[in-house]
């Protein structure tokens, strides 16, 4: 520890007022640290015990200019830079996927990383990725939550009517739709004892899931009011828009006034076209599948609702319909000017801060 601190201080000593970025890779039980010096390449690293609070007063107490602090995206979330940035630093919390990585099999260590999170940093190598509030974190942990929920929900739906026809039994009519007679219709299916306990521990899981879905469209809705009431009814104006969609895109946007241009909002979600050429061959345009693969699968649902119900997108939709033959290029593209259309609409209205909003809502 001794030593440690003598390091840091000669460190601190030889940078003087040269501006600093520290590089973190944080983990659950430890923090490795690195600092480099921009203006003569000076590095110092240590690790030391997660703790957010710690952290950010060791920082303080280093005697450094630090100019910023970066940390990748990972499982631990962004409580670290919120409470770094409580205490005055500046904080990037770094896209992971968008790392420059060598070809080339280099060593790999904690310390290392934190030392390239920092050398990267200073030389503008790297994407940072936009830091939500306590109430926008909650908020968007509770719209996709609803999502893994109605997702679970699809899956026993398949596995019990997959269990059926493996057992060679009958479905009940009640179950093409799934009416709300679907579980009793189950349980009076006539079967062997093994097969009604096997189906019984899924209609169970059917119906706890139906009843969790419930309680978190209610706690969704509730939230929504409290932060997002102007914007919500907004949204939802727009033909084919649901509940699901406004809420989702909310969630995963959270703040919408960030976004400078139609092309940031869909390059953030997956939906910006990326054209591929070389040499004399014939340029294609494709989209990557990278962003927000939740929200994108939503809007791509709500693009085929505006589609059908709205002249405009419709007339889109068969413009590149007839472009390219192929549909699902044109619902991309539909998606994307829907995309554009709810952003504007969006930032059209401004946020409201409520304190404790998000959090409100799990009380109901």
């Amino acid at each position: 520890m001794v030593k440690k601190a003598t390091r840091l201080a000669r460190f601190a000593e030889a940078v003087e007022d040269q501006p600093v970025v520290v590089g973190l890779d944080v983990h659950k039980k430890t923090y490795s640290v690195a600092l480099f010096s921009s203006q003569d390449g000076q590095v110092e690293s240590y690790t030391c015990p997660a703790g957010e609070a710690a952290l950010a007063a060791q920082l303080s107490g280093l005697g450094c200019s630090i100019e910023h602090i970066v940390y990748e995206t990972g499982p631990t979330g962004f409580a670290l830079a919120r409470t770094l940035m409580a205490a005055g630093f500046k904080v990037s919390v770094i896209a992971a996927s968008r790392i420059p990585r060598g070809y080339a099999a280099a060593a790999k260590n904690d310390r290392l990383d934190a030392v390239k999170l920092a050398t990267y940093f200073a030389r503008g190598l790297l994407h940072s990725v936009a830091i939500p509030t306590v109430e926008q974190e909650g908020y968007r942990a509770l719209v996709r939550r609803r999502k893994r929920v109605a997702e679970s929900r699809g899956k026993i739906k398949q596995k019990i009517k997959g269990f059926l026809l493996a057992s060679g039994i009958g479905e009940p009519q009640s179950i093409q739709k799934w009416s709300l007679a679907a579980s009793a219709d189950l349980s009076a299916l006539d079967m062997p004892p093994e097969h009604r306990m096997s189906l019984a521990s899924m209609v169970r899981e059917y119906l706890f899931l139906l009843s969790e879905d419930k309680m978190l469209r209610a706690e969704i809705r509730t939230a929504t009011k409290r932060m997002h009431a102007e914007r919500f009814a907004h949204l939802t104006s727009v033909v084919g828009v649901g509940e699901t969609a406004a809420s989702n895109f909310l969630a995963e946007l959270f703040s919408p006034e960030r976004f400078n241009r139609p092309e940031e909002v869909t390059s953030y979600l997956g939906l910006a076209p990326v054209v591929s050429q070389s040499g004399g061959s014939q340029a294609r345009a494709r989209i990557r599948p990278v962003g927000q693969k939740r929200l994108r699968g939503i809007l791509i649902e709500a693009a085929w609702q505006w589609t059908w119900r709205d002249p405009e997108a419709k007339e889109l939709y068969n413009r590149h319909f007839a472009k390219h033959g192929i549909g699902q290029k044109a619902i991309v593209a539909v998606a994307r000017k829907l995309a554009i259309k709810l952003w504007r609409m969006a930032v059209e209205i401004p946020p409201v801060s409520m304190e404790g909003a998000a959090r409100g809502a799990w009380s109901g």
